[in-house]
């Protein structure tokens, strides 16, 4: 599909392009008339001549938006009006409206559109479990070799530097705050407003920000002497769960709410760049990383399943009249995004790369197109599901389970109709396509940080008790009882009954979940959903005992077991917990989160210079953990060095003002100090963020009524006293309670 404005002539065409960023405000509202007059007419196919170097030596923006389903984008079909600059970008420049991503996840589909390389080659199968390795180039790489500046702007979680996508960047902005606990795949977030500042200061002043410490290459003259820049902005904000700011909440529904806004706010980031004059010779591309079903197939968000509601995805080139406009229906995936990006700046791809530039399909110098390799290895690696891979062809797509799937996508685009089992020999044909697909990634290995258990780290686990587990694939066969068409409904009672639990409705909640692990033993998932249920209700015995099953069934992935050795340090068994750590380090050398806990422990064993190492390798693979240097903070205080304490908690909340932990630990920093009211200024900090920081209600209480602010004191002590758990805080609760009736 392409679009025209009706009787406008290409030098009309030519000087819209040059005001096409002037103000987002206006510029919005101008589109949304235009559609609404019915003057922007989007047309079936208008396949553009597009020369390799078209955009030669031109700056790169790539943005990603996270989970943006086609259909929301009028320009790829829509009928919302939820996206006019996006829109526009697909008007002037080049729309591809039949695009795969690699997987339904973030990092695996980032991953995949970085390295040009399908999962099974990169290694990241899902969120939080892998880390990529060295081998690989990427986009960041390549085009910092040819003297571009490179920056990265990323919205979440789980894009965090220790996952190594930061190889290659100068600058690897991932300040959106530290992880809550709970879940590893989710985590801390930050609106695309926050993500596009930084990117917008650095791209206009090179000077702006801290240079990533994995980029080898980087030189401090390169910015004056190689005014090119690559920038990647990641814009998290359609993901679940949705929470759009005002205007856009009251006005759409949540999803919808969220799509509105980003793309406000990629209509702000590309006018302050036009403001600027950075916009003159930049290639922008626009791609999403996957979809949302919305329930679609019982899905409610993605991750599970490849249909083309989280698989296929809307992907623009623009480049300022440097890239023609019009529209391809060529099959193309998300690993043809960096090789693409190169052709047209005129840089060579390097031929470790998978994926290639769609230029020649576009302009249909060569009509076969590769087939689109899929998958979705979340559920398998996670939840103990089958394996789920799928190969999509010119207007087929076959899916591998247990059940089978087979869909027409020309006479079935929503995928109702399975014909596996009528159209024989095309499935047949697909199949062996597929496990030709698949033997040739084997031969290629993958490039994540070492997954599979080494000898050492199978032996520490036995020696634990505990069945030796990887996060590779699992290689027992499945049947159809492990089909996640099957146990979708399961997976979604599951999410219901956590919700229920945290609404208090806490005895009905488990009562559901030991259900479902009774009927679904191998839903390694809801153990760990049980096993927090069980901690957070007092029972973390249990706790211990539920995941302690888990490991010992073989069916636990790192990220449970450094679960578990958090419930065994919560416990009080320092060296058990640190026994499952090291096994899992073994295992997993590069696993930042593990080292994190590992060095606690030895904190608290006193073991300071083993703990400090610790906290060092963190750093080493995310520098910018503040909970890292909470950490480190926190053993100075054990060991007495009370300056490097403040400076390191210091270090943690410039990185994540907002971190609880780190401010209870300055407070008793400065209390050591003899810096009380720092202490209590810092102790209050620490309450206002998290009511439930018990230590610090109870710290901040007795400072004020020691220094007679009895007063003052006294919400805090009764606060305490009405809500620390009796278990935990038995004989404070008894003092405080003596104090209060004084």
């Amino acid at each position: 599909m392409s679009a025209q404005h009706n009787n406008r002539t290409q030098s009309a065409q030519n000087a819209q392009r040059r005001r096409f960023f002037a103000g987002s405000a206006g510029f919005a509202l101008i589109v949304v008339l235009i559609v609404a007059a019915g003057w922007l007419v989007w047309r079936r196919a208008v396949h553009p001549s597009i020369q390799s170097g078209a955009c030669r030596r031109c700056n790169v923006l790539l943005i990603t938006i996270d989970t943006l389903r086609a259909d929301r984008l009028d320009a790829f079909g829509g009928t919302r009006h939820l996206t006019p600059t996006l829109d526009r970008l697909a008007g002037e420049g080049l729309r591809l409206t039949r695009a795969y991503a690699s997987a339904p996840l973030t990092l695996p589909s980032h991953a995949s559109i970085l390295t040009a390389a399908s999962p099974p080659v990169h290694g990241l199968r899902t969120n939080g479990l892998f880390r990529l390795g060295p081998n690989l180039p990427t986009l960041a790489t390549v085009l910092e070799s040819a003297g571009y500046r490179t920056g990265a702007f990323v919205g979440a979680f789980v894009l965090d530097a220790r996952f190594g996508l930061n190889r290659g960047f100068d600058v690897y902005d991932d300040r959106y705050g530290e992880k809550p606990t709970g879940d590893p795949a989710e985590g801390a977030e930050r609106r695309a407003e926050d993500v596009i500042k930084p990117a917008t200061a650095w791209i206009i002043n090179p000077q702006s920000a801290t240079r990533n410490p994995q980029s080898a290459t980087h030189n401090p003259q390169s910015a004056t002497r190689n005014p090119q820049w690559f920038a990647w902005v990641h814009l998290y904000d359609p993901h679940a769960p949705y929470r759009a700011p005002e205007p856009y909440a009251s006005q759409h529904e949540p999803y919808d709410a969220e799509v509105a806004y980003t793309d406000a706010m990629v209509g702000k980031l590309l006018a302050d760049l036009q403001a600027a004059g950075q916009l003159d010779r930049t290639l922008v591309i626009v791609a999403a990383d996957h979809g949302e079903s919305l329930g679609e197939h019982g899905e409610p968000t993605h991750g599970v399943f490849v249909y083309d509601v989280t698989m296929r995805v809307p992907w623009i080139v623009w480049g300022g009249g440097r890239v023609p406009s019009g529209a391809s229906d060529a099959l193309v995936r998300l690993i043809d995004l960096a090789p693409t990006a190169l052709d047209l700046v005129g840089v060579a791809a390097p031929a470790q790369f998978e994926g290639r530039s769609v230029l020649p399909a576009v302009t249909r110098q060569r009509e076969e197109a590769a087939p689109a390799y899929l998958e979705a290895m979340d559920a398998n690696l996670t939840r103990n599901w089958a394996p789920l891979t799928g190969l999509v062809t010119t207007g087929y797509k076959l899916i591998d389970l247990p059940i089978p799937e087979l869909y027409d996508l020309r006479s079935d685009p929503r995928e109702t109709t399975n014909r596996f089992g009528r159209d024989t020999g095309r499935a047949r044909t697909l199949e062996s396509l597929l496990r030709a697909t698949t033997a040739a990634f084997l031969s290629r290995g993958s490039s994540a940080e070492k997954t599979a258990l080494s000898a050492d780290a199978r032996q520490r686990l036995q020696a634990l008790g505990y069945a030796a587990t990887s996060a590779d694939p699992a290689t027992r066969v499945y049947t159809d009882v492990d089909d996640p068409k099957l146990l979708i409904g399961a997976a979604s009672a599951l999410d219901r009954a956590l919700g229920a639990f945290h609404a208090g409705a806490r005895a009905d909640a488990i009562r559901t979940v030991r259900e479902i692990m009774r009927r679904h033993p191998g839903f390694a998932t809801a153990y760990g959903i049980f096993a927090s249920m069980q901690r957070d209700t007092g029972d973390l015995v249990g706790a211990i005992a539920t995941l302690e099953e888990l490991a010992r069934r073989g069916i636990a992935n790192q990220s449970v077991m450094l679960v578990l050795a958090n419930y065994l340090q919560e416990a009080g068994s320092l060296e058990r917990s640190a026994a499952v750590l090291q096994a899992v380090i073994a295992s997993h050398p590069d696993y930042a989160e593990a080292y994190n806990s590992l060095g606690v422990v030895y904190s608290r064993q006193r073991q300071h210079a083993r703990a400090r190492a610790a906290f060092a390798k963190v750093l080493e693979l995310d520098a910018t953990s503040a909970t890292a240097y909470e950490n480190l903070g926190v053993d100075h205080i054990g060991s007495g060095d009370l300056d490097a304490a403040v400076t390191a908690l210091k270090h943690a909340l410039e990185l994540d003002p907002r971190l609880p932990g780190a401010h209870n630990a300055l407070a008793a920093a400065y209390l050591r100090q003899r810096r009380s009211a720092d202490a209590i200024e810092q102790w209050q900090t620490a309450v206002q963020l998290e009511p439930h920081l018990y230590d610090a209600l109870y710290n901040l209480g007795t400072v004020l009524y020691d220094s007679g602010r009895r007063d003052d004191a006294r919400p805090y002590l009764q606060r305490f006293v009405n809500e620390a758990p009796p278990a935990r805080y038995q004989q404070d609760i008894a003092r405080i309670r003596k104090m209060l009736i004084r």
